[in-house]
């Protein structure tokens, strides 16, 4: 079902941008590091908060990808005329609700790796030779970020499930991309908050993919039940 649906609805235009962000990614790092440099701004003058700022950013604005996908994949899908031929299907519904979601979780999860795992590696080897901060860079921060990478790009997932049944309701896509960049900013600060707390960080993680499981589950059931207009 997920290779029919990534032929039915083709990803080449959310690769390109996860590609230039990716490189913009990295544009970005350095930019933030000198222009705290050059404004003394104490804030971003320490590798923690450069990190923690751009990850932040960075699953902010793969959250508004992800909802962009959902607007297209389901609630586009389960509204109108289309909604017709995606009945028609001798398919059982659910799997192909199922389907769609996780071609989603799938290419957001491993895109935001992909663009911010690379982007610190690269930032951290120029630190190591010509250093534009003048804090310390240990092993151990690194595998702090590293970690938050994943929690997150785990985490961007629930939100955005969370924003597509939100926005399923109206059948808005607005609705969808404004819910789920207010979440993933709320749940940003948090995760800021409790940066070099596992106990708190995988709290956070798995109150998000408890609630988003529970929220898909109803929707798989909704969409089983519906009748065509």
């Amino acid at each position: 079902m997920m290779k029919l649906e990534m032929k039915r609805n083709h990803l080449g235009s959310y690769v390109t941008a996860s590609i230039i962000f990716g490189i913009v990614l990295i544009g970005f790092m350095y930019f933030v590091a000198y222009v705290a440099q050059v404004e003394n701004e104490p804030d971003f003058q320490t590798y923690p908060n450069i990190f923690l700022f751009t990850t932040i950013v960075s699953m902010i604005v793969f959250s508004v990808l992800s909802s962009v996908m959902y607007s297209r994949f389901v609630i586009e899908e389960y509204s109108g005329t289309r909604l017709v031929l995606l009945f028609s299907y001798p398919v059982n519904r659910k799997k192909v609700l199922l389907a769609k979601v996780g071609i989603v979780v799938l290419f957001t999860t491993v895109a935001m790796i992909i663009c911010n795992i690379p982007a610190v590696l690269i930032f951290s080897l120029t630190e190591s030779f010509i250093p534009i901060v003048s804090d310390t860079l240990s092993i151990g921060l690194l595998m702090s970020i590293i970690k938050m990478i994943l929690v997150l790009s785990i985490s961007v997932n629930g939100i955005c499930i969370i924003a597509m049944r939100i926005g399923f309701v109206k059948k808005s896509i607005p609705t969808t991309m404004v819910t789920s960049f207010i979440l993933s900013a709320v749940y940003a600060n948090a995760m800021i908050g409790s940066f070099g707390n596992d106990a708190i960080l995988f709290s956070l993680l798995t109150l998000v993919v408890a609630v988003s499981t529970f929220i898909l589950w109803e929707l798989m059931n909704k969409v089983n039940s519906m009748e065509i207009d």
